[in-house]
């Protein structure tokens, strides 16, 4: 999981499909701006609405800050504001992962910059292998609206982690002390026996995979499901609740999810099914996390999480 949870980011970029919300078509006025598109590949076109002078364009490994609107057919599938309460969003940049894919857009941006994408519907459902909705038909274009606000470097990300990775485990012994006991009453009371590892992460595969086991710099497609202990669900990419229902992709190994998901994903095997319970010096520590429509809980500071994943697949990011 994302260590920012607004994405999921993250991620995969595409991260839509809210319940869609039928929007009335305004009139068009007279003398309607017509746009030029330019063609970057036959699933991806976009047009600058406000280009911006400036050097400073995000890169692969960045973090970006933008406001982002997606379209299809007068249906809103995803709305960055409506989920940051107008906020822009944070959201990694990552290669490509197909022919449409917006990352490629979003390189040629910077700060100030406004951007209108129009991707081909069907080449991103086929990369992510979901049944395109009764409303999109072959041909049909997903609009994204993007303004892109800020970049953080990747360096200063990685500055970022160090840093608060050393305050964590200053503070989180006792804390970690308290999770352990909360994990073996939680497996007691429901007759499991998953693998403990040195760092104190719990894990039991449910399905064994076939194949190498995932390893760092593998780009890693995830479907997963995150519970409390007391089994509030907190994010899916499996539940359009949570308005993200493609597959998580990342690189493994970068520091872009939670340190329990890096170490429990080296332990699997593509097609592999399995549980991750993952104390809170693994997760988010002492840090809490906002709550949306689906979960106005959120996840408090010190929680253990548990992670029903799949590892869709895990291949070179060459």
């Amino acid at each position: 999981m994302y260590q920012k949870f607004t994405l999921f980011s993250a991620a995969c970029f595409i991260t839509f499909f809210a319940a869609a919300q039928t929007i009335k078509p305004a009139a068009a006025p007279a003398g309607k701006r017509v746009y030029n598109f330019t063609t970057i590949n036959p699933g991806l076109q976009y047009v600058f609405i406000e280009n911006k002078p400036s050097t400073q364009r995000p890169q692969e490994g960045d973090d970006v800050m933008m406001h982002m609107i997606a379209l299809c057919n007068n249906r809103i599938m995803y709305n960055s504001g409506q989920l940051n309460k107008g906020q822009p969003g944070a959201f990694s940049l990552t290669k490509p992962a197909f022919k449409g894919d917006i990352m490629e857009a979003l390189v040629l941006m910077t700060p100030g910059d406004s951007i209108i994408c129009m991707v081909d519907a069907q080449s991103m459902f086929e990369y992510s292998k979901k049944k395109m909705p009764d409303y999109i038909k072959p041909g049909d274009k997903i609009q994204y609206n993007i303004r892109l606000v800020s970049i953080i470097p990747k360096e200063q990300l990685q500055k970022e982690r160090e840093a608060a990775m050393q305050k964590a485990l200053q503070e989180q012994q006792p804390v970690q002390n308290a999770d352990d006991e909360s994990l073996k009453a939680y497996f007691s009371n429901r007759n499991i026996n998953p693998i403990k590892t040195a760092s104190g992460l719990y894990y039991s595969i449910q399905h064994e995979g076939s194949g190498p086991l995932a390893k760092a710099g593998d780009m890693i497609t995830m479907n997963y499901r995150g519970t409390l202990l007391d089994g509030t669900v907190f994010d899916s990419n499996l539940d359009s609740a949570f308005m993200h229902v493609q597959p998580l992709s990342f690189v493994l190994g970068t520091g872009r999810v939670i340190k329990g998901w890096e170490e429990g994903i080296g332990y699997l095997k593509p097609g592999s099914k399995a549980f991750f319970y993952i104390p809170s010096a693994l997760a988010y520590g002492s840090r809490s996390r906002p709550g949306n429509a689906a979960n106005p809980k959120g996840i408090p500071a010190n929680s253990v999480l548990i992670f029903d994943v799949e590892l869709v697949a895990a291949k070179p990011n060459n």
